[in-house]
């Protein structure tokens, strides 16, 4: 998540924390420091190092960011996209069916399933398992960053799907990936865009359509 500010402030705001570390700890004796050998400065330096890195673990590798992501201010930085999502596939799969004589193509192919997220300020994971069982899903690599072109947030990601029993035209395993915006709507947030495969690419059977995610219903 910390690509949505861009390594440089997140180094900047770890430096600042630091020194505010420093400052509050080494107050009454900062004339002292300050006037005496420079070597004099290395416990305190170190401290408030050690200091500010525990602190940005607590707060942005643990359930704290969760919490924190929420905020009406932090919530507008970093989406609060951890949590479960139901996830609906509309593939180009049934377009494909029909040049292999198996349908008419008249419509989209859907799967749905379920979406776990686990965001934090550095990693961003995601799983996936299809509501009929037939497969799943673990991503590669996930990245949220500022989209130039719409304003919104982009979450990148790639995965690898698993299928145990793979009908003839499908695989054990293939990879994808996706290009979704985070949104706003009424109920709160919803993502949506595109995404695509290279299953069984060799024989013209990859696949790639729209992905959407909302929020579970309560009740």
């Amino acid at each position: 998540m910390y690509q949505v500010i861009g390594i440089t402030k997140t180094l900047y705001y770890y430096a600042v924390t630091c020194l505010g570390i420093f400052l509050l700890l080494n107050y009454q004796d900062m004339s002292t420091l300050v006037a005496g050998p420079v070597m004099d400065l290395r416990r305190p330096v170190t401290s408030a190092v050690g200091i500010g890195a525990a602190l940005f673990y607590l707060l942005g590798q643990t359930f704290l960011f969760v919490w924190l992501c929420k905020l009406p201010f932090i919530c507008k930085i970093f989406p609060p996209i951890d949590g479960e999502w139901d996830m609906k596939l509309q593939s180009n799969w049934g377009i494909k069916q029909k040049w292999l004589g198996q349908g008419d193509g008249s419509s989209l192919y859907i799967v749905e399933g379920k979406v776990k997220i686990k965001a934090r300020l550095f990693n961003v994971k995601m799983e996936f398992v299809g509501t009929d069982g037939y497969s799943e899903s673990k991503t590669i690599s996930v990245s949220v960053r500022p989209s130039d072109q719409t304003g919104l947030l982009d979450l990148n990601y790639m995965f690898i799907n698993y299928t145990r029993v793979p009908v003839a035209t499908d695989t054990n395993q293939h990879t994808g990936a996706a290009r979704v915006f985070v949104k706003e709507s009424g109920t709160g947030l919803i993502m949506e865009g595109t995404y695509f495969t290279d299953r069984k690419w060799t024989e013209g059977l990859n696949t790639a359509g729209l992905v959407t995610f909302t929020r579970p219903h309560a009740g």
